[in-house]
């Protein structure tokens, strides 16, 4: 992340960094959230999950600032995270698991999007959604 000039990485939940089930992350995602922070990156969730208790339960698990009803695609979410963390949109990246809020809005606000797959294939929208996400899923070298 440092040669690319991040400085913090803004992660949603559901579907990202657990299932939209799961009350907390794995000792995984745990260890590889702590490990980032060891190295100096910031970390921040931004979540558009509605549930107050939700997005705040699992962000302290991982100790972590958070927002929950960003409103990706929209910018408002992402202007407070950064002015939160102090940083620049150039020096931010967005990782999330759906290309219409996640993605679309990060690039909108102007940081590095990174698409991820979901861990939520179980639920009754994923494909569908996959479906209507296609023609901006093109594959990059």
């Amino acid at each position: 992340m440092e040669r690319r000039s991040i400085k913090a990485v803004f992660f949603d939940i559901d579907g990202t960094l657990a299932r939209t089930k799961d009350p907390t992350p794995s000792a995984a995602v745990d260890n590889w959230l702590r490990e980032m922070q060891e190295n100096g990156i910031l970390l921040y969730i931004l979540s558009n999950n509605k549930h107050h208790h939700r997005v705040k339960a699992f962000a302290e698990a991982v100790g972590l600032p958070w927002q929950h009803l960003a409103k990706k695609p929209g910018l408002s979410g992402f202007r407070q995270a950064a002015q939160t963390l102090g940083l620049r949109p150039d020096q931010l990246a967005m990782v999330g698991d759906q290309t219409y809020t996640d993605v679309f809005g990060a690039r909108r606000f102007g940081c590095k999007a990174i698409l991820v797959d979901s861990t939520d294939t179980y639920l009754w929208y994923f494909w569908p959604r996959r479906l209507a996400e296609l023609p901006f899923r093109k594959e990059r070298p």
